[in-house]
């Protein structure tokens, strides 16, 4: 399964361009919809973005983003949709997500591909593909207040609970670089191995450990100690390894196998493998996690056009909802609060556990 991401990245290319550029629905005043119900989903063929109730599952109103919607990360506190154009574009599309409307086109690098919003909704993190940087946007003002150069192809990008660290997965560098939020500036680069591809990233939520995306040969999830910085573990991902989760206890990190295929793999953090997996009908492309984390929110990918919810607790599809042609991301206004450092962890890792318990014992 692991192959370039770069060359399949291209697909979601050609596939954006060719569409026709969606108009956007009818705009009420206001969306009525609590934000906490509310999801959003980036469709990249149609370059649309869709607004979903997420009680009812219905779509509530769609907006069109004719610079392309690759990717998507919302900024709750201040009603704010940050979205990417990918390739082709130079642009993030801000959205208001009350008045469902476009209020602002912000000019990035090259290839704007992933977008991450910082827990306080205070800053937003783009990464430029074909620049190698990546835009910080003060989301209050709404501009771009700094550019940081990175690895080749940056991809994905998560930002820590606190809001102190800026983790970003350079595709074609194979490594992840760990950027200062107060500082703006990289201060450490992990190297994933050789002639690896870094796809996506997300964070534990203790801030300890970061889990990178990685294919090209052999997909897996790297799992790399963000204090040490460096790469703790490497867990196998038979089905495809592509978009990251984490649920809100850190006990399961959910994998993506993308590209078509319609598994989604989940990790035990406790013994460190994927301890089971399951099917999403149509494909399995992005993931997010909502209502405490007992629920997942599924984006199907490109030749497709919906999004499935999955009862987290017994992996069951429970439905889905028709959205724009190509849907590759999906953001829930609701983000679930990190937990607490357990007792003790100042400066212990959370990862095998399970393992290590039993083995004490």
């Amino acid at each position: 399964m692991g192959r370039l991401r770069a060359a399949l990245a291209a697909v979601v290319v050609a596939a954006s361009a060719a569409a026709p550029v969606a108009p956007a629905a009818a705009a009420t005043p206001h969306d009525d919809t609590p934000a906490a119900d509310r999801a959003y989903v980036a469709n990249a063929t149609a370059r649309t973005v869709s607004f979903l109730d997420l009680d009812d599952r219905v779509v509530t109103r769609t907006v069109a983003v004719p610079s392309g919607a690759v990717d998507v990360a919302v900024s709750r506190q201040r009603h704010r949709a940050f979205v990417t154009g990918g390739s082709g574009s130079h642009t993030v599309t801000v959205l208001d997500t009350e008045r469902a409307r476009v209020v602002r086109t912000l000019r990035v690098g090259a290839r704007p591909e992933g977008v991450a919003v910082s827990r306080d909704g205070r800053r937003a993190y783009v990464t430029n593909a074909d620049s190698g940087t990546v835009s910080v946007i003060d989301a209050v003002r709404g501009r771009v207040v700094r550019t940081v150069r990175v690895g080749s192809f940056p991809k994905g990008v998560a930002v820590s609970p606190d809001g102190r660290r800026v983790y970003v997965a350079n595709l074609l560098s194979g490594s992840v670089s760990i950027i200062d939020a107060r500082r703006d500036r990289v201060v450490a680069t992990v190297s994933l191995g050789t002639r690896t591809a870094a796809y996506d990233v997300a964070v534990s939520p203790d801030g300890a450990l970061a889990y990178v995306s990685t294919g090209n040969g052999a997909d897996a999830v790297s799992v790399v100690d963000t204090r040490a910085a460096t790469v703790l573990d490497t867990v196998p991902v038979e089905a495809g390894a592509e978009s990251l989760a984490v649920a809100p206890d850190g006990a399961s990190v959910y994998v993506s196998s993308g590209f078509g295929n319609e598994e989604v793999s989940v990790i035990d953090t406790g013994v460190g493998v994927v301890a089971r997996s399951f099917r999403v009908p149509g494909g399995a492309e992005g993931l997010a996690l909502g209502y405490g984390g007992r629920q997942m929110y599924v984006a199907t990918g490109l030749g497709s056009r919906s999004t499935v919810y999955v009862d987290t607790e017994t992996d069951r599809v429970m439905g889905s909802t028709t959205v724009g042609t190509g849907p590759m991301s999906v953001a829930v206004e609701y983000e679930p609060e990190p937990v607490a450092s357990r007792a003790g962890t100042k400066r212990h890792v959370h990862w095998k556990t399970g393992r290590k318990e039993s083995e004490a014992r």
